[in-house]
């Protein structure tokens, strides 16, 4: 008995997605929007961040892999995919906005007193300024995200300017990102979403 218990848990903790649901609103039209936590990776030069996002409404349902950076990302920039069977996925950002964020770094020099006991002292400056941040959205059909989720990505090529920066993966790390979300906004979606929840 205490040996199917632990099987039976051990199923359940296999199957719950690792990936976090960021947030779940609703928006004009009646149409839900909910977006994964993101995963964070260097490319190149930059760090970017993933997200998966679904827009489901009374008659659609659409899913939009996010891609963020301090890095710049102009409208229509193109994001390349090598699939693990060598096929290659073109997306082409559909919705770029560019916001700015507080970025803060801290300054810290020590002085040391030429005296017969030393005295230290440190002093630290913490300034602000203000930076631009790109957010692109690039639209997957059911098509591309099986195709994703069933071979797995294992290098990305993101457009920067008239240049790229690109990274590839043997482990498959961000077609194993997408696959989790996928799942965990499928199993946000049975949830209710009403003023109520969580009240």
């Amino acid at each position: 008995m205490r040996c199917l218990l632990v099987l039976s848990l051990a199923f359940s903790s296999c199957a719950a997605p690792l990936t976090k649901i960021s947030w779940d609103r609703r928006e004009e039209g009646n149409v839900r929007h909910i977006g994964s936590k993101s995963l964070e990776t260097k490319i190149g030069h930059a760090t970017y961040n993933f997200s998966l996002t679904v827009f489901s409404g009374p008659v659609s349902k659409d899913y939009c892999l996010l891609i963020s950076s301090f890095s710049r990302i102009e409208t229509n920039s193109v994001v390349l995919i090598k699939l693990g069977n060598n096929e290659v996925l073109k997306l082409i950002a559909n919705n770029v906005h560019t916001g700015q964020v507080d970025l803060s770094s801290a300054y810290s020099s020590t002085v040391t007193a030429p005296t017969r006991y030393p005295v230290t002292t440190t002093s630290t400056v913490i300034s602000t300024k203000k930076i631009d941040y790109y957010s692109s959205i690039y639209s997957l059909n059911q098509e591309e995200l099986n195709k994703i989720e069933n071979n797995g990505v294992y290098k990305i090529r993101i457009e920067f300017a008239n240049t790229y920066n690109e990274k590839s993966w043997e482990d498959d790390k961000l077609g194993k990102f997408i696959r989790s979300a996928h799942e965990a906004l499928e199993l946000q979606l049975q949830q209710p979403n009403t003023i109520e929840q969580g009240f």
